[in-house]
């Protein structure tokens, strides 16, 4: 029999030491291809009106599970958002939940398979989304980066978190939709109040 120890050790193993880097060909949460490396591996697609984007797995299938989540615009109900592994949709904003912190801000709480984890929203554009585990405020364990010039967007997902990729990246296209939506409205003077549902607070 083997000893805890070695349980341990060979478990630690498992675990990829380095970041995943995940590429968006285009700076749009909406309709683009992401890349690991130079291989794509997912695709995002949204309808016309907006209404539906569907995340889908370039490395499976289409008959073993191509579809890994879609997310429901609805203009009178609530947003919903539903992935392959489950069979009932989620209201997103159950999903995702408003918390309050210390800087004025509110952050979206997204409820994982391993737990609860914060999403905020950066000051910069290094980090435009920054994900945090509740043990530690000051070091994001993902983070969308939109600072790069030869690469649109990039969310980088930090060893330990890799299993939660589908969460985290469907967490951050809703999350960077909302946003986007804040900042044209920003730009076109038709801001009344904060309109992220607490993503973002206008001071």
């Amino acid at each position: 029999m083997s000893s805890p120890e070695l349980g341990m050790e060979s478990q630690e193993t498992l675990i990829n030491p380095t970041p995943l880097s995940l590429k968006f060909n285009k700076k749009s949460c909406t309709n683009c291809t992401i890349y690991q490396g130079t291989q794509p591996v997912y695709r995002v697609s949204t309808n016309k009106d907006g209404t539906r984007t569907d995340l889908f797995d370039l490395t499976t299938p289409v008959d073993e599970g191509h579809l890994i989540s879609t997310i429901k615009r609805r203009e009178f109900l609530p947003d919903v958002v539903k992935f392959r592994a489950t069979s009932q949709s989620l209201k997103v904003n159950k999903w995702l939940q408003k918390e309050k912190l210390s800087t004025g801000l509110t952050g979206m709480i997204v409820d994982t398979s391993c737990g609860p984890l914060l999403w905020r929203y950066g000051s910069d554009e290094r980090y435009r989304l920054a994900l945090y585990t509740d043990k530690d405020a000051e070091r994001p364990v993902a983070y969308l980066d939109c600072s790069r010039t030869r690469i649109p967007m990039l969310l980088v997902i930090e060893p330990g978190y890799q299993d939660l990729v589908e969460e985290i990246l469907t967490s951050a296209l809703i999350l960077e939709y909302k946003l986007k939506m804040f900042e044209r409205l920003k730009r076109h003077d038709l801001l009344y109040g904060p309109i992220l549902r607490g993503l973002v607070t206008d001071k």
